[in-house]
């Protein structure tokens, strides 16, 4: 029997267990497959038929005989089984294949390939695995206290949390990225890390995937570490990186997938988000940085943050504190809209947010003396005044102005409406959908900042304040 017949045996039955397709898997030149010569099959049909032609030609070789044939020798570089590595070489050669005494030194490759698959040969000093709690806001670690090779070379780990033992899995991919399992309460996590092979570094971050307990509709993802050592000295590192905000759930499959539409208020998805980070940074304010005012200030100022997003996603009103800036922000809108109707109603005293001279203000102005000729928008500006003929050289300017760029000035005397309406100072719009909203500065709220409400009650309500001082207010003329 030819010498190259026998090593293609040794390798079907030792190597591959006398698994035909294995066996083909690892000997067939893929960059010989031609879609042409399979006109009548479709792409799927045409591969599996290329695969068994390989086959048949294998199995014939296996039970006949066969010489290393040109063909082979040509193909080597491109089976799988040239690519096998024994501690770094090649497995076998095509030299190897083509010799004609070697049997004995290629029986013995094999043996020593088998034994060497039996090993864990990857690197074991990563033993430690940290990752976040939800539910209990703290940091948690499982050690890696087995690793063994399975019959098939799959690599098994034991690891150990408190006084449980789990079971899970380890694959090192040829760009160094690691990939674990760990099984826990019926619950498979995937882990991935990616190896740089820096000894200088006691830990890797990674991230991990799974599904939210007991709900496996809900894919879960969180970053976690990867250590050689236990980071018992590295709290305030590990709180950084570890923790509610680094947490994220494909939550929106929660939805009604059979509806129609799919509806969801994304505002509560953030609201919730935005909770996550206060939490986090009101932890950090009574732990690593309860000595440092610098941080500490501006955890604190983050709940405002939290408090907003909680309100935007209820559709809740919520307090205005730099007027100027939230003035601006509405005229920009505005303009953005376009081809509407502005309601301005304002005090006297309060027009100066058009006549200082800061470049915030001289933009407010601009901006609002453009909105008719830029945008198609129809402003009108209620004037409150204190008394009759109360306006000064420096309002009468400042109207004459706003009146020549075509917006509709009225004026009218507070105590004529006063007892009427719950402001004096209010900006509206009234499209009709979900863009309209009242910006006010209600008279009878304790707190003297301004509200901004986009809810249908409290917009109706101050619609119906306005027509009653545009009811009483007089067009402005320019003297």
């Amino acid at each position: 029997m030819d010498a190259f017949t026998q090593k293609l045996r040794v390798i079907y039955n030792r190597l591959f267990q006398e698994n035909i397709d294995a066996f083909t898997e690892a000997l067939i030149d893929y960059s010989k497959y031609d879609r042409a010569k399979f006109e009548e099959m479709t792409e799927s049909e045409s591969k599996k038929q290329f695969f068994l032609n390989r086959k048949t030609v294998l199995r014939r070789w296996l039970q006949k005989g066969s010489n290393c044939t040109p063909d082979f020798q040509k193909s080597y570089k491109n089976y799988k089984i040239s690519h096998y590595q024994l501690k770094g070489h090649a497995l076998f050669t095509l030299d190897n294949f083509k010799k004609s005494d070697n049997l004995a030194w290629f029986d013995q490759q094999i043996d020593n390939f088998l034994q060497n698959q039996k090993r864990v040969e990857v690197k074991t000093d990563y033993k430690y695995i940290y990752m976040f709690c939800e539910k209990s806001k703290t940091i948690y670690h499982y050690e890696i206290v087995n690793w063994a090779k399975d019959a098939n070379g799959a690599i098994e780990l034991t690891f150990k949390r408190e006084n449980q033992t789990l079971k899970g899995t380890f694959k090192l991919s040829d760009e160094n990225n690691i990939f674990l399992t760990l099984k826990e309460n019926e619950n498979t996590l995937y882990m991935l890390f990616h190896d740089a092979n820096d000894t200088s570094h006691l830990y890797i971050v990674g991230v991990s995937m799974g599904y939210l307990n007991n709900d496996n509709k809900v894919p879960r993802s969180q970053k976690l570490l990867f250590s050689k050592e236990l980071l018992q000295n590295n709290k305030l590192e590990l709180e950084f990186m570890l923790n509610e905000t680094e947490v994220v759930t494909a939550i929106e499959n929660r939805l009604n997938l059979n509806s129609e539409e799919v509806k969801v208020n994304q505002f509560v998805k953030y609201a919730n988000k935005f909770k996550k980070f206060n939490d986090f940074f009101q932890r950090l304010r009574h732990s690593g940085y309860k000595q440092h005012f610098y941080y500490r200030l501006a955890f604190r100022e983050f709940y405002a943050v939290k408090k907003l997003f909680k309100k935007i996603a209820k559709e809740e009103s919520y307090y205005i504190l730099d007027h100027q800036q939230a003035f601006l922000e509405l005229l920009k809108t505005v303009e953005e809209i376009g081809d509407i109707s502005l309601q301005i109603v304002m005090q006297l005293e309060n027009a100066d947010i058009f006549r200082k001279a800061s470049l915030k203000n001289l933009e407010i102005k601009s901006k609002l003396l453009g909105l008719k000729e830029r945008h198609s928008v129809d402003v009108t500006l209620i004037v409150i005044l204190s008394e009759q003929n109360s306006l000064d050289i420096q309002a009468e300017e400042l109207l004459t102005e706003m009146y020549q760029h075509q917006i509709d000035i009225r004026t009218v005397v507070e105590e004529k409406i006063i007892q009427e309406v719950d402001s004096l100072d209010f900006t509206f719009i009234h499209t009709r959908d979900k863009r309209d909203f009242v910006l006010v500065d209600p008279i009878r709220d304790s707190k003297d900042v301004y509200k901004l409400f986009i809810d249908e009650l409290t917009m109706d309500e101050y619609r119906t304040d306005y027509q009653k001082i545009l009811a009483k207010s007089e067009a402005y003329s320019p003297r």
